[in-house]
């Protein structure tokens, strides 16, 4: 009932102001994302993401509503909840073209049917599980690439298993193997010094790594469609592309 109500009072100020920064087309979709935050309202809004929802790795991706509302407080504490529940339609929820409607400067997205799509916060509980599960995770590694600050990528295509980490200070390093080959196995190739180039404020972004004439481009998925890929691997001689292959699992 407490969200009905919400949604009614929302509604009253979509058709009663006409000052919103917001095309007025959205704002349907958006008031009941702010409803059902301000009401603390786990079920609905576990009904509004669309799924998987994306967690930065290692954390896996939430698959469906009930892991969902399980994992709540991994991906939302009090204070992101309350900035999303008195959030402001007409200052503070902003259309940025294909990529969907995104709160503050992209804090949390929404696509245009009203979905959430991207929380690009990570709060103090799940910075804890990251710590943990890296820990793990080096465990699995060759000797000569167990030593990291944190990982970044770890990517299966087609045709290769590839892994990105940050030795520190965004100095990212590439180890890469064949798909048949297991993560204790010696890396084929390991490059350092990879630069990162974001694209706009929806989080897609890229790494690219320097081989003499080659290049190693791992393009990021993190706003997209529904059939978009997690990202893909590129590879370059001078300017000619030599290989894409879509990534085809994460870990």
């Amino acid at each position: 009932m407490k969200f009905f109500i919400h949604i009614m009072s929302w509604l009253f100020l979509l058709f009663t102001t006409n000052t919103f920064g917001l095309d007025q087309k959205y704002h349907e979709f958006v008031l009941p994302v702010i409803a059902a935050f301000a009401d603390h309202d786990k079920p609905a809004i576990a009904a509004l993401i669309r799924y998987p929802l994306k967690r930065r790795y290692p954390i896996p991706d939430i698959k469906n509503e009930a892991e969902f509302i399980n994992r709540f407080d991994e991906v939302f504490n009090d204070e992101l909840v309350a900035v999303i529940a008195s959030s402001k339609i007409d200052t503070d929820w902003e259309k940025v073209g294909w990529r969907g409607i995104m709160l503050n400067n992209g804090v949390m997205w929404v696509d245009t049917g009203g979905k959430i799509i991207g929380i690009n916060t990570q709060n103090a509980k799940e910075q804890t599980l990251a710590k943990s599960l890296i820990e793990q995770g080096k465990q699995s590694l060759h000797a000569s690439i167990n030593t990291f600050e944190k990982p970044v990528l770890d990517w299966k295509t087609a045709n290769y298993h590839v892994r990105v980490d940050d030795l520190g200070e965004h100095n990212f390093r590439y180890a890469v193997w064949g798909i048949n080959k297991k993560p204790s196995d010696k890396p084929d190739m390991v490059l350092l010094n990879g630069d990162i180039t974001f694209e706009g404020s929806g989080g897609n972004h890229h790494y690219t790594f320097k081989n003499g004439r080659y290049s190693y481009v791992l393009q990021v998925t993190i706003i997209g469609c529904d059939t978009s890929p997690p990202g893909w691997l590129e590879v370059y001689k001078d300017d000619e592309r030599l290989l894409s292959e879509d990534v085809i699992s994460t870990h």
